[in-house]
């Protein structure tokens, strides 16, 4: 019969060592931490223009290219959030949930669509390009299984 011997264990790394890698385990959170400040920063801005789109809107009456400018800031709001989010989820779970920048991306993809292919005339090798770009972020959406945990019953 064999005998049950405890698993082996990894040798340890020398103090000074340790110190290493324990701060440059640290050094992406940081960076992390800094990103979210600055994405604060940047959404409450971006908010903050929306705001003021629609009320420059509403005063000179020019629907047409008010509402342009306003969901233009808007997608770019949206997008601000989904990063974000992602940034959060990463405090969380130590991991980037790959599916919310696909759609970060996509939200970006739409918004260029929308704002810079629509006012100025677009190139047909551009529109191919956009079109190949939407389909691949659609796809990586629906093939990349969400990352969340569903309780269960």
């Amino acid at each position: 019969m064999p005998e049950d011997h405890p698993p082996a264990k990894a040798p340890a790394n020398p103090p000074g060592v340790e110190y290493v890698i324990r701060f440059f385990a640290l050094v992406p959170m940081a960076l992390y931490m800094i990103v979210a400040a600055m994405l604060t920063i940047i959404a409450v801005f971006s908010v903050y223009d929306a705001a003021l789109q629609i009320l420059t809107m509403i005063v000179t009456r020019d629907l047409a290219n008010g509402i342009v400018s306003v969901i233009n800031s808007l997608l770019l709001t949206i997008t601000i959030i989904v990063l974000f989010e992602t940034v959060t989820v990463y405090f969380r779970t130590k991991h980037v949930e790959v599916r919310a920048l696909l759609i970060a991306g996509l939200t970006g993809m739409v918004r260029h669509i929308l704002i810079f292919n629509v006012s100025t005339t677009a190139d047909v090798y551009q529109m191919f390009a956009a079109v190949a770009l939407l389909a691949v972020l659609i796809a990586g959406i629906v093939l990349v299984k969400s990352e969340v945990a569903t309780p269960s019953a």
